[in-house]
């Protein structure tokens, strides 16, 4: 049912011609080979903005769920602090007021009353050390009392605090994860539409749409085991590979699922979108460049491409169009580079 509602609109775009049985009057103007394979390119860019910022989605909903975790884990800690700090509190508060109640029912404590009962120097001192550990005694706990008291109250903030953080992020993280959700089901409509366009296009069409065939030579990359040529030599047998939208592998790809493989073979994980790894790693000067460096390209960053060396790029580009090395301004308009 969705296929065919969607290949409704696209039909009452004129994109596929006009609707049969449809009055003549009322139909879309048919449009030229040149106007649908532009239409159709719109498309694409559309459908792969949209995968680029599902990506960005899945990394804030990633990173949610792990504030989430480490605000519980806090919240629970607070909370043993903050039973531990109780359980200290009463044992001082016992300790005190076993001496409160010491002395209302007329317990000597006070060195008035050693003077008086002393009936010798020695027995003098012996009555003052012992009033003298009391004293230090009762004093030690009065101050662990307030300490405990202070404490307990750090500890029960600490607790409310992070509790109240959880809360707030268990709520970004299902937000995000209902925006996730909606890009998702956005994708996918715009790769039905786009698909049905592409099965109506003509030899030439899809020709024009993948553009000519560059020569490069793979022998132009350096040996080397480092983690960007290791990338780089990993990123070019994928060449001929077919574009999906979300793919990272092994056999298909997204232009940024393409960069996350490419580098997982060497070891290193990239971020997943074209925009965060436009935002990672090490910028670089155009002038600069090096096999295995990150090449964003459009003013969003909703595309990217690896450099191999000698002037070219490798990316996948667009649905129809399979992996491929091509000059670097071929990919799109240059943005920025990253070296990772």
């Amino acid at each position: 049912m969705l296929v065919a509602l969607l290949l409704a609109s696209v039909v009452s775009l004129g994109q596929l011609g006009p609707a049969i049985g449809a009055p003549e009057a009322a139909a879309a103007p048919v449009r030229t080979p040149d106007q649908l394979l532009a239409e159709y390119k719109k498309l694409s860019d559309d459908a792969e903005k949209s995968a680029e910022a599902m990506h960005n989605a899945q990394i804030e909903y990633d990173k949610q769920r792990r504030i989430v975790a480490d605000a519980r884990k806090a919240s629970t800690a607070a909370e043993r602090s903050l039973a531990s700090t109780q359980e200290r509190l009463a044992q001082y508060q016992t300790r005190v007021d076993s001496v409160v109640r010491a002395s209302y029912k007329g317990a000597r404590v006070n060195r008035l009353y050693a003077v008086l009962v002393s009936d010798s120097p020695q027995s003098l001192l012996d009555q003052m050390s012992g009033l003298e550990l009391i004293s230090r005694q009762s004093a030690a706990d009065l101050q662990g009392l307030k300490d405990a008291r202070r404490n307990t109250q750090a500890a029960k903030t600490e607790a409310d605090e992070t509790a109240a953080e959880a809360t707030a992020a268990v709520a970004a993280a299902e937000k995000t994860r209902g925006e996730l959700q909606a890009k998702q089901a956005n994708l996918q409509l715009q790769a039905v539409q786009i698909r049905a366009v592409y099965e109506s296009m003509t030899g030439r069409q899809l020709a024009a749409l993948q553009g000519p065939k560059f020569d490069f030579d793979p022998r132009v990359v350096p040996k080397g085991t480092s983690t960007a040529l290791v990338a780089v030599q990993a990123a070019l047998t994928r060449i001929g590979d077919p574009y999906v939208w979300g793919a990272t592998g092994p056999s298909s790809f997204d232009c940024s699922g393409l960069m996350v493989w490419a580098y997982q073979q060497a070891g290193k994980t990239l971020p997943r979108s074209s925009q965060a790894q436009g935002g990672a790693g090490q910028s670089v000067d155009r002038q600069n460049l090096r096999p295995g460096d990150l090449i964003i390209y459009y003013p969003d960053a909703h595309h990217v491409g690896m450099y191999v060396g000698d002037g070219y790029v490798i990316h996948a580009s667009t649905f129809g169009v399979p992996v491929k090395v091509v000059p670097v301004d071929e990919a799109g308009p240059f943005n920025s580079a990253r070296r990772y």
